[in-house]
């Protein structure tokens, strides 16, 4: 099994992962055992049997659904080493496992109100000579930045938090987001608007968040300094709700139908599969595997439904 175990690795599964796969295909093993069946010789009956008899121990069909896409990662590994020419897994299915839908969808017009009504306030502010204001308007500054690039690039809050000044890639139109053990990294296309929006924010207003920093730093979004404090220390760059706390109180004020920020790059990620194929958008959400990307066709699918109701009532 060890062997299995480095194929576990190389696909950038964590410790954890790989230690519960292995424990399930031994599992499986061992149930083969009692008909001295090899595991290069099982077939699909074995594999039914085995899934009944979880059943029968009294696991849950979601269980029983994860170990199933084990086992189908274990035959997928024999065939590519040739101990076995198919994979006795490829057409079995759990029955009643539900996919639920992800969040309720924001469809594109309320995901641009998101970016555009969020306001930041002029320089010449009547509140201006307050001394919370420079650091509100900072922060207002970064987060409607931040949230262009969660609205037209998918991004996840985590990696909004890794993205540093070399991840810019203006002069090219594009921006480089790393990758993570949960997803691959990819360079996307930045919109017109978006560009000329970084180009101020890097160039001109990152000076002054620099300012607040107590250390050098290449992040690219920086927070400002809490209410009596006078500077940022290196711990709390580390905080990844340093933004998100205050950014989603500010939009659930203005816009009830926002949730979360997960809400919104499910409904980025749908919005892609109406408009480009299943592996450009895996490619663009930075999936690892493409059923990551297919599990947000539920959404897609939710979302006709809804539309046949809307316009064919008696369907």
């Amino acid at each position: 099994m060890s062997s299995f175990k480095k194929h576990l690795e190389s696909q950038g599964k964590s410790k954890k992962t790989v230690e519960h796969y292995t424990s399930y295909v031994l599992d499986f093993i061992s149930f083969l055992d009692r008909d001295n069946t090899p595991p290069e010789s099982a077939t699909g009956k074995e594999v039914m049997a085995y899934l009944q008899y979880l059943q029968r121990k009294g696991q849950q069909n979601k269980t029983r659904r994860i170990r199933l896409g084990v086992l189908k990662l274990f035959f997928d590994w024999q065939i590519k080493r040739q101990l076995r020419d198919d994979n006795p897994t490829s057409h079995l299915k759990i029955r009643g496992v539900h996919k639920q839908k992800l969040y309720p969808l924001l469809d594109g017009e309320q995901l641009e109100r998101l970016h555009h009504e969020y306001q930041i306030p002029e320089a010449d502010d009547p509140r201006a000579r307050r001394n919370w204001f420079r650091a509100y308007r900072l922060n207002r500054v970064r987060n409607k930045v931040v949230l262009s690039l969660m609205i037209h690039q998918g991004l996840s809050t985590p990696e909004v938090n890794r993205l540093t000044t070399s991840d810019l890639r203006l002069k090219e139109g594009l921006i480089y987001i790393a990758g993570s053990r949960k997803t691959n990294e990819r360079q996307l296309e930045l919109k017109s608007k978006q560009i000329i929006e970084l180009m101020e924010y890097a160039y001109e207003f990152r000076k002054q968040y620099l300012k607040y920093q107590s250390g050098k730093t290449d992040n690219l979004f920086l927070p400002v300094p809490a209410v009596g404090k006078a500077k940022v220390t290196a711990k709390d760059l580390t905080r990844l709700d340093w933004i998100w706390k205050g950014l989603s109180q500010d939009l659930r004020k203005q816009h009830p139908e926002f949730i979360n920020f997960k809400q919104v790059r499910t409904s980025v990620i749908t919005h892609w599969l109406k408009q480009y194929n299943l592996r450009q958008v895996q490619y663009m959400a930075g999936h690892k595997h493409v059923n990551s990307t297919e599990s947000y066709l539920v959404n897609q699918l939710d979302d006709l439904k809804e539309d046949i109701d809307n316009f064919h009532p008696l369907a």
